[in-house]
């Protein structure tokens, strides 16, 4: 009986989320229509606070609270990449909670054909169709760019997320590391400790209110590595993010700065 009304409860919070999330989706599709008629810059930079608006406002109205660890310690007058590690469909609003200045993100073709949010989603969001060589060069040329306009660009290094909340990291992609030695751009690693508790990955149904924890990592310098160490980059950074996720979990959020540096110090790339 105690499960049913459990479950009860959270469909009518679903409901209440949904509906504001579709509220929220129409009032940013409307300036994003305003948007569309003013120049490339004034718009992309436009359009970043209309979602920043639109995510904070989305996350208050459903009782999550955002809180970001060592963000203070970022020096945010240069681009990243950024690259936080993904377990939630919310990731991809949680992001605009997060980082404090203009940025792109790399996402999925598909989604481009949602409606409404299709519109939106082409502006803010670099494309890619993983099934297409051509593509996916295209996209990390659009990447290239911004990097050079000083835009940082969001990237998820596992690509995906699995349908299970998950303790260890999913292997990540090459592409983003690559581009970050080749524009001699530092990596910052960002963890989300709690969206799979705020948004469960295997149920769209289940949301719950709460903390939303974002620790920022010290950044990873690629000015000494060339193209030929990207793969090693890579598995270095991963390594990383997993050892700060776990020690992120059991911890102290306030504490994974200190255990990050004492990481690097001892691991060397």
């Amino acid at each position: 009986m105690l499960k049913l009304i459990v479950t009860f409860f959270q469909f009518i919070y679903f409901i209440y989320v949904i509906s504001w999330f579709v509220i929220l989706i129409i009032a940013s599709f409307i300036v994003t229509l305003f948007l569309l008629l003013l120049p490339n810059r004034i718009k992309d930079k436009g359009m970043y606070y209309n979602m920043k608006i639109i995510s904070n406002l989305w996350f208050i109205l459903c009782g999550i609270i955002t809180k970001n660890y060592n963000r203070e310690k970022i020096d945010f007058s240069k681009s990243y990449i950024i690259t936080p590690n993904h377990q939630s469909f919310i990731d991809a609003a949680i992001i605009y909670t997060v980082v404090p200045t203009i940025f792109k993100s790399l996402g999925k073709k598909e989604i481009e054909k949602a409606p409404i949010y299709g519109i939106i989603y082409k502006i803010v969001v670099i494309t890619v169709d993983r099934s297409s060589m051509m593509a996916r060069a295209a996209s990390f040329r659009k990447m290239k760019k911004e990097l050079e306009n000083g835009v940082s660009i969001v990237l998820f290094s596992e690509g995906t997320f699995s349908n299970t909340i998950q303790t260890e990291l999913l292997p990540f992609q090459i592409g983003g590391y690559s581009l970050a030695i080749l524009q001699k751009v530092d990596v910052l690693p960002v963890l989300f400790l709690d969206a799979a508790k705020r948004h469960h990955p295997s149920k769209l149904w289940k949301f719950s209110p709460g903390v939303n924890r974002a620790v920022y990592l010290p950044p990873l310098s690629t000015h000494a590595i060339d193209k030929t160490h990207a793969n090693q980059l890579k598995d270095y950074a991963q390594h990383y993010m997993q050892a700060c996720l776990d020690f992120g979990r059991k911890n102290n959020p306030e504490d994974v700065w200190e255990f990050a540096v004492n990481w690097l110090n001892q691991n060397k790339i």
